[in-house]
């Protein structure tokens, strides 16, 4: 290992992936940007990752690995984030992969721009599919025009995609940017990504899409329909990071970061199962109506359709499940 620290620290938070740990390594051995260290956090896999991992490092200095108990996705990253020893931090998921160039040009976008944060658009991947197809996150934004989140708070609406991105280090420490600490894996990357955005003096987007998504992991956390009500977690604790930053910022991100509240406790409520409906939708209204009753509630931000459907909600849960007995389309 170097002794001096490195310009980007890799992230790659592991558990029980060895079908995919090999082809995300090789990506990421394989950046065309040198200057990197690649840690990677074993969360008590059971598999063979730990001696993918190891083998890895055998060959390559820059891999780092920190082997711990399974104590869960944002216990795993923050001790990722403690660890990291560059000026930038990136994050890879271990089923993903990404592009020889991706770490390059995220660094080269920050350095030019003065840029906390860097976010791009990035690619679905599957296997035996002979391209991966851009999914634009940003279509609505200016790329490689760099900006405060504060003068438009509609980034916080934007899907996490906390790995397809760059953060200066300096910032998240400094603004005490961190994953909540639940078990599992549920959520957390929509509150870091929350702070970001709400604590970023400066970002930049790019069109680009470096990282290699994975849409065919039948195994991912994000499929498993367990923790109801983990995602009302998740966004109370954005809440109260941005209480925390004063009136004015939270004037400014409230009704834009309500409206991503719909869109997360929708998508929660098409997966978990419909025993769990009512009683999520009687907890989505509650948050909804105390949203409107402090005047933090724009239901322009939505689509028309979307806000019809959360008139309802708040009017009756009951009738609401009624409506939607299998998902909200």
């Amino acid at each position: 290992m170097t002794q001096t620290a490195p310009k980007v620290s890799i992230l790659v938070p592991i558990y029980n992936t060895e079908t995919y740990l090999g082809t995300c390594l090789d990506s990421l051995v394989g950046q065309t940007l040198k200057d990197i260290e690649i840690i990677c956090i074993n969360d008590g896999s059971t598999d063979s990752s730990l001696d993918i991992m190891r083998a890895y490092a055998a060959k390559d200095a820059r891999v780092r690995i920190i082997d711990k108990q399974n104590t869960g996705y944002g216990d795993s990253m923050n001790q990722g984030l403690a660890a990291a020893r560059g000026e930038y931090i990136g994050i890879v998921e271990p089923d993903d992969f990404v592009s020889k160039r991706a770490f390059a040009a995220y660094v080269k976008a920050a350095e030019r721009y003065g840029a906390s944060v860097v976010k791009a658009n990035y690619r679905e991947h599957s296997e035996g599919s002979w391209r991966d197809p851009l999914a634009v996150v940003y279509g609505q934004f200016a790329y490689n025009v760099p900006f405060c989140p504060a003068d438009n708070p509609a980034i916080v609406n934007t899907t996490p995609s906390i790995w397809a991105g760059l953060y200066r280090r300096d910032f998240i420490l400094g603004q005490g940017i961190s994953f909540s600490q639940t078990p599992g894996a549920s959520f957390q990357d929509a509150s870091f990504a929350h702070q970001c955005w709400i604590a970023a003096p400066r970002v930049v987007l790019l069109r680009q899409g470096y990282l290699h998504y994975r849409t065919d992991n039948q195994a991912s956390s994000s499929k498993s329909s367990a923790k109801v009500f983990q995602v009302c977690y998740e966004y109370q604790r954005t809440f109260d990071f941005l209480r925390n930053r004063g009136q004015d910022a939270y004037r400014a991100f409230a009704p834009a970061l309500n409206a991503a509240r719909w869109n997360g406790y929708k998508w929660n409520y098409n997966r978990i199962s419909a025993d769990n409906h009512l009683a999520f939708a009687q907890q989505w209204a509650r948050e909804m109506v105390d949203a409107r009753e402090e005047g933090m509630l724009d239901l322009s931000l939505l689509p028309a359709v979307d806000a019809e459907n959360a008139q309802l909600l708040m009017g009756d849960a009951q009738e609401f499940c009624n409506r939607f007995p299998d998902e909200i389309a």
